[in-house]
């Protein structure tokens, strides 16, 4: 095995909207009331490899198979203690 750096720009492979909370350990500790779904995409980073994450851009009119993003980071939930925890999320660019 090796080091390998990737890019931080790449396509939408294919993408879907999660419409159910997540399980606690992955941060589906929030209200249900509260919880809004989100886009969810599988980006390819170059020829390297697909990487699955959140998308930042929520409305499926806007998200194209094919568009070009480029990877961040998002809030995601608070946790017990009161701290943010962020996630990493593509952007369209």
């Amino acid at each position: 095995m090796s080091d390998l750096l990737l890019p931080r720009r790449g396509t939408v492979v294919t993408w879907t909207t999660q419409e159910f909370l997540p399980k606690p350990e992955f941060g589906g500790g929030q209200n249900a009331q509260a919880f809004t779904p989100f886009a969810v995409g599988l980006v390819q980073l170059g020829d390297e490899v697909r990487v699955e994450a959140r998308l930042t851009e929520q409305d499926p009119e806007k998200i194209r198979i094919g568009m070009e993003v480029e990877l961040g980071m998002i809030p995601f939930f608070v946790d017990d203690d009161g701290d943010e925890i962020m996630t990493i999320a593509f952007a369209p660019v």
